[in-house]
């Protein structure tokens, strides 16, 4: 069987998906109050991702602003592959995060600066080593990219960001009936919103 429960309740993780929940469709409904005739929606997956273990994501985005547009993000990967040898490897993850973007030019345009709030909920094992992690992360990220206008509907989008915030973990000595090594939380600080994006403008 697949590692589980862990030195931490489920009870204070699922908390915090509430929160964090609530917070990214407070973030869009309050955008929908926003009056402007520049208002434009666009969906767009991250190509690198697929990269990472076939992590499969969506964003949707709208532009409230000239110069400001807001989006959601969901990444997903319920994915486990076996070595030559019969070892499990595996990134799995399941993350939802909710920002703004500031353009200085024009939305979906050019160079782009944006913030965001997000949440991870991880289980990394049998890549480096036959250990294994798990746990949740929730906290917030700021990042920076070019969008080039490759057609009227299409964009390619390259970006580059760090998030930090606080992290809970379960360490086991592998990725199936491991043995616990060990469990915590604390700070962390870690590259993300490494892309290459490809965007529909509607």
């Amino acid at each position: 069987m697949e590692n589980g429960s862990g030195c931490f309740g489920r009870k204070h993780t699922d908390r915090y998906m509430r929160h964090t929940a609530f917070l990214l469709i407070a973030l869009l409904v309050s955008a929908q109050w926003t009056t402007s005739s520049a208002r434009r929606w666009s969906i767009g997956t991250n190509l690198l991702d697929y990269a990472d273990f076939l992590t499969v994501n969506a964003e949707a985005g709208m532009s409230v602003d000239r110069h400001w547009s807001v989006g959601m993000k969901a990444r997903y990967n319920p994915f486990h592959f076996c070595r030559s040898s019969g070892d499990r490897i595996q990134n799995k993850t399941l993350t939802i995060s909710a920002g703004a973007r500031y353009w200085p030019f024009f939305t979906y345009s050019g160079f782009f600066y944006g913030a965001k709030i997000q949440w991870d909920r991880y289980n990394t094992g049998g890549i480096l080593s036959p250990s294994t992690i798990e746990g949740d992360a929730w906290g917030a990220g700021l990042h920076f990219g070019y969008a080039l206008m490759l057609g009227r509907h299409i964009n390619i989008e390259f970006g580059l960001g760090l998030w930090t915030g606080w992290a809970s973990y379960r360490e086991y000595s592998s990725p199936v009936c491991g043995k616990r090594t060990g469990c915590g939380s604390g700070m962390f600080i870690a590259p993300d919103d490494i892309a290459i994006n490809i965007i529909y403008i509607f």
